[in-house]
């Protein structure tokens, strides 16, 4: 007898929990949305990238003038 998989009981996968934890605010994310900063090309979410000098960086290599809250 032939199993049949129900396409509505497969969760999708953007829907579920990530398995790769940022290293900067700890959340979880997938793989195929990370993104690396082209300045250290170190990982992160989508959610921890930020524009500095007209390019996108991590929290980390973003300049210490651009923290500073005046």
């Amino acid at each position: 007898m032939k199993r049949t998989v129900n396409a509505s009981a497969i969760k999708a996968w953007w829907l579920s929990d990530g398995d790769e934890e940022c290293p900067h605010c700890g959340r979880m994310y997938f793989y195929e949305v990370e993104f690396r900063c082209p300045a250290c090309d170190g990982p992160g979410c989508p959610h921890c990238k930020t524009q500095a000098e007209g390019y996108v960086v991590c929290l980390s290599c973003l300049p210490i003038e651009a923290t500073k809250e005046d």
